[in-house]
């Protein structure tokens, strides 16, 4: 977008009221939450993990309840799964849980030393693993991550190791022996995967470590304390688009965000039940468009952020829709009646052809995007029309 483009909208954002833009060096911008302690939807007991698939669904471990629960991205309630015992669909314990480039579910059980893999809707597919100390058995797992080519990665906690699978649990490798150099752990908690398949694990010692796909040390850092990059049992980890690190710092109630290659950026949190404050978080996942979602355990709540600015979200409500439209369209010197009743339009006309869909104005049979642009230009406005297009380009959910 040209520099000129950038400071009118800055100008335009300046002169409605609304909270300031979030920066990207900021501490994130708490949007909302849901949850309360029970066994009923969308309540919770002790979630542990938590991960959002491609169409911004949730799926929270509700871990005392031996459950998962899905959501929409604005919390509402779509479904379950799961109860207590060993048999197929079953938990006892979940921790981790992830999400493999088909949408399929994988969720690691502590108390069953296993992983399950499931459809997005809860259909059980296969499990794996046992207790012990050989190939693909395990004394408690704890996170769960999957690469871009399904490979599943396991925190074998107690064993101070990773373990690698492929999508259908035939083991793979495994990396990691007790100590405090580089590669040995003393006990592994969370993991994810960058967008160049780098795998990033959380260290009781306490640090991150970061290694290749096949488990070649890369990097590491932290330490023991509470200042900016040192940690107290970093939990719950993830990346974002940009290759950014999130950690859930759960003994501080705290979420840190860094490079990835451990450059501290931001943190935010302190103790308590306000929104933004933690009580021993558990896990984080950032959305991949702009949002991080915390799994609050002893609140027993979610709650999410937004992370990366949205420069057409003039009315900053966390998403671009016809309402940014109108303020853009103020600029000009016309009232937005005939654009309100347009946008309301958008969409297949009832009877193409026919005189019954008075804003399909190109006769194409339908009210969309050129309608819109052919409305403007008989009225007269002043503003850039590629701004317009640059802000339905960005309909939806702010990034």
């Amino acid at each position: 977008m040209p520099s000129l483009t950038k400071v009118w909208i800055f100008t335009l954002c300046l002169t409605f009221p609304g909270p300031n833009a979030v920066h990207a060096d900021d501490p994130p911008e708490f949007i909302f939450q849901w949850g309360s302690r029970g066994a009923g939807e969308g309540q919770f007991s002790g979630p542990h993990g938590i991960e959002v698939d491609a169409e911004g669904n949730v799926y929270v471990v509700d871990t005392g309840n031996n459950r998962i629960q899905k959501f929409t991205s604005k919390g509402d309630f779509l479904l379950t799964w799961g109860s207590f015992g060993a048999q197929d669909g079953q938990f006892n314990h979940p921790h981790g849980v992830g999400i493999g480039p088909e949408g399929h579910i994988y969720v690691a059980e502590t108390g069953n030393n296993r992983v399950q893999k499931f459809t997005s809707d809860g259909v059980f597919l296969t499990t794996w693993g046992s207790f012990g100390n050989g190939d693909g058995q395990f004394r408690h797992t704890h996170g769960l991550a999957v690469d871009s080519n399904g490979n599943v990665f396991v925190a074998d906690r107690n064993q101070n190791r990773v373990q690698k699978f492929t999508s259908d649990g035939s083991f793979v490798m495994a990396w990691g022996t007790t100590g405090t150099g580089d590669g040995e752990f003393t006990g592994t908690n969370g993991v994810t995967i960058d967008f160049q398949d780098n795998v990033f694990v959380g260290d009781s010692s306490p640090r991150i470590q970061k290694f290749t796909n096949d488990g070649d040390f890369i990097t590491s850092w932290g330490s023991s304390g509470a200042g900016d990059g040192q940690f107290n049992f970093p939990r719950g980890l993830s990346t974002d688009e940009f290759g950014n690190v999130y950690v859930a710092d759960r003994n501080i109630h705290r979420m840190q965000k860094f490079t990835g290659v451990g450059e501290f950026i931001t943190n935010w949190g302190t103790f308590g039940t306000d929104e933004g404050q933690f009580n021993f978080p558990y896990a984080i996942r950032a959305s991949g468009d702009g949002f991080v979602f915390v799994a609050d355990s002893n609140n027993h709540r979610v709650q999410k952020f937004r992370v990366f600015p949205c420069p057409w979200d003039l009315n900053i409500d966390g998403v671009v829709d016809v309402h940014d439209l109108i303020l853009l369209l103020r600029s000009g010197d016309f009232t937005a009646d005939n654009i309100r009743n347009l946008i309301a339009a958008l969409g297949p006309c009832p009877d193409p052809g026919a005189n019954e869909c008075p804003y399909d104005l190109n006769d194409d049979g339908r009210v969309g995007v050129a309608d819109l642009l052919i409305l403007l230009r008989e009225l007269g406005t002043r503003f850039n029309v590629t701004d317009l297009l640059a802000l339905l380009s960005a309909w939806g959910a702010c990034p």
